[in-house]
Parts: structure tokens; C-alpha cells; sequence
């Protein structure tokens, strides 16, 4: 990796810290700028579309991020539920590499969401369907297996919500533990 690249990544880290902790909203270019040390002048440089282009940017890294850490463990030639606790192992990972909560869904609760709601909620079809696969692998019939993935989806993403709501880190972690306990054996 190249020093620049290198740069790079820790400005999007940077960055992806202020949109988790602020919101879109809340990430102004002020608090952007303080946080990476940079001018307004020199994060325009970076990204000549401003805040839009920066959160495009910490989008796909998301995307690619949680494909890598935890989707990406679905595939496999490993029994459907080893490869859900997998999965599970691999997006605690993402939320610890990336520090939780996930910027996807911060990204999806603010007006991001009108720029960037259907390259979210596509990713998001793309997700649930790859779970839901695991699920009928596991024997599950096809509505039951969408089902199940969306629950998972929904344990995942509200944990983190419901954390943020009440301040008790642990809850997400109790969220992990009763997921994993409602997969197939």
C-alpha cells in the first residue's frame, strides 16, 4: 500500500468516526476538518463534492467492509449454521474495526438517506437474500428462510439502535448472543 493510499484511509476512517458519532447532519464540515486535522480547503480537495461526495465514499467502504467481514462467511462449504455464526463472528468484527454503530444505518436515518436510499436498500435486498439462502440451505422453506433473514437484519440493526437509545454497550452484545442461539443446528 502505498503512502497515499495509506493517507487515505485514515482520512475515510476519520471521517467515518464523525458521520457515526454525528449523523449527516451533524457531520459538519467544521467537525470534519477538526477531526481529520485538515482545512476546509484541503477536505474540499480530497472531495470536491463535499460532505455528499465524503458520504458516498464511507458508503461503498461500509458496503465493502460488512461484505467482507461477515457476508462474505455465508458462502462456503461449511454446515448453514456454522457459516451464520460465522457471519455473526464477522460483523461483531466490523463493528469493532469500524466502531459501532454501523455508518450504514446512521446513513439510512438521515438525509443521506435521499441520496443515497436505494444504493442502501438494494445492498440490503442483496443481504437478506444471501442469509435467506443460508436458511433454506438449512432446510428452511422459502418464505420461512425470508423470514429469517430479515429477523436477523433486524436483530442486527435494532441492537445497535436500542444500544445507542439506552447507553448499555452490553445489549448489543446480549442481541449477538440470543441470535446466535436462534440458528438452525
Amino acid at each position: 500500500m502505498t503512502e497515499a493510499s495509506r493517507h487515505r484511509d485514515q482520512l475515510v476512517r476519520q471521517l467515518g468516526r464523525v458521520f457515526r458519532e454525528r449523523g449527516y447532519e451533524g457531520a459538519t464540515l467544521t467537525a470534519l476538518s477538526r477531526a481529520t486535522g485538515l482545512g476546509k480547503a484541503s477536505l474540499y480537495h480530497h472531495f470536491p463534492g463535499g460532505k455528499a461526495e465524503m458520504a458516498e465514499v464511507l458508503l461503498r467502504t461500509a458496503i465493502a467492509d460488512v461484505q467482507r467481514l461477515a457476508f462474505a462467511r455465508l458462502d462456503g462449504p461449511e454446515p448453514p449454521a456454522a457459516r451464520l455464526e460465522r457471519f455473526v463472528a464477522g460483523y461483531q468484527a466490523y463493528l469493532e474495526e469500524s466502531g459501532a454503530p454501523c455508518l450504514l444505518g446512521v446513513l439510512a436515518l438521515g438525509s443521506a438517506r435521499a441520496v443515497h436510499g436505494e444504493t442502501l436498500a438494494a445492498q440490503f435486498r442483496d443481504w437478506r437474500a444471501a442469509l435467506a439462502r443460508v436458511f433454506e440451505e438449512a432446510g428452511a422453506k422459502p418464505k420461512r428462510a425470508a423470514r429469517s433473514a430479515a429477523d436477523v437484519l433486524d436483530v442486527l440493526y435494532g441492537a445497535q439502535m436500542v444500544t445507542a437509545l439506552t447507553g448499555e454497550p452490553d445489549h448489543l452484545q446480549r442481541a449477538f448472543k440470543r441470535l446466535l442461539r436462534r440458528f438452525p443446528r
